[in-house]
């Protein structure tokens, strides 16, 4: 749909086809999710029950994936006026000023573009090859290359899809033509900028050290439910955990208290990573010793678990 005024025009592609595919791909990855968990809700504590609970708990998480993947298709428009085009997708907004649109081209005739990124029908984001016209970033529902519009700049090329792309191009040059004699001149230094929502803007996503870290605690929160789930069925009915963070415990009635071990190093986890997550806006070095000292506890909560196992 192509709004028109004389100062603002939004294009919004066709968006139908890939918010259904990943809304289906959702809603599949929950019905699996759910059909496992039943499934396997009656089984024994074991270290197959684990498995079926991670491999759940991986659908949910990949339900939430395709969903924000469909929301993010859903959303995607381009809005053109003055100043520029903004280009926006989800939580990010592409914002090219308009005297840096060097030249505009229509897709013909080439081959289907490939895009190495996310890409399915009808939603496709990530960077491609392009015979004729180079490298390209790609914010694009196209299903054909006659749907796309070439749009590049000295930076880079942007390849999208409005329903109507000659008359996107044409809308593009009308701006063009808008701006004053000399603009360009006058501000040679300006590129497009990237824009984003204040989740996308976390510097979570640029911090390696934090990713791995905090990768590294979840892990061994993982491992220590699965080594608990699969020893579960060799323990005696009574056993004894003595660990300070837990306090004195002996004798147990219930070996199934044995859980309170990952249970609480879970909850400590998530403290943990809530704290380091609020504390990288401004101050990076408390991230590292949180994080760190996610997984530090990550160990002791296993060696208390091994120590219980060998004393039940």
């Amino acid at each position: 749909m192509l709004l028109k005024g004389e100062s603002l025009t939004i294009e919004r592609p066709q968006r139908v086809l890939g918010t259904l595919v990943g809304a289906a791909a959702s809603l599949g990855s929950l019905a699996l999710a759910l059909a496992l968990l039943v499934k396997t809700s009656d089984w024994p504590i074991s270290f197959p029950q684990f498995l079926a609970y991670v491999g759940a708990g991986a659908l949910g998480l990949l339900c939430l994936v395709f969903a924000f993947w469909a929301y993010a298709c859903a959303s995607l428009r381009y809005v053109l006026d003055r100043t520029g085009l903004s280009i926006t997708w989800g939580p990010l907004t592409h914002f090219v000023p308009i005297d840096r649109v060097v030249g505009l081209v229509h897709g013909r005739g080439e081959h289907q573009p490939r895009v190495r990124g996310l890409s399915w029908w009808g939603h496709h984001i990530g960077r491609g090859q392009v015979e004729g016209v180079g490298s390209v970033l790609f914010f694009s529902t196209h299903r054909s290359p006659e749907d796309l519009v070439y749009v590049r700049t000295e930076e880079a090329t942007y390849g999208l899809s409005p329903q109507d792309p000659l008359r996107f191009i044409a809308e593009t040059q009308r701006f063009q033509q808008a701006v004053p004699a000399g603009r360009q001149a006058a501000q040679p230094g300006r590129a497009a900028i990237v824009q984003r929502d204040l989740l996308a803007a976390h510097p979570i996503w640029a911090d390696r050290t934090a990713q791995m870290l905090g990768v590294a605690a979840l892990l061994l929160n993982l491992a220590l439910w699965g080594y608990l789930f699969a020893v579960y069925p060799h323990l005696s009915n009574e056993i004894t955990i003595q660990f300070p963070p837990l306090g004195d415990i002996t004798e147990l009635h219930s070996r199934q208290a044995i859980f309170k071990i990952p249970g609480t190093a879970t909850a400590f986890l998530a403290v943990n990573l809530l704290a380091a997550l609020g504390f990288q806006w401004r101050e990076r070095a408390a991230t590292y010793l949180l994080l760190s000292g996610a997984v530090l506890l990550q160990v002791l909560f296993a060696v208390a678990a091994a120590i219980a196992v060998i004393n039940a």
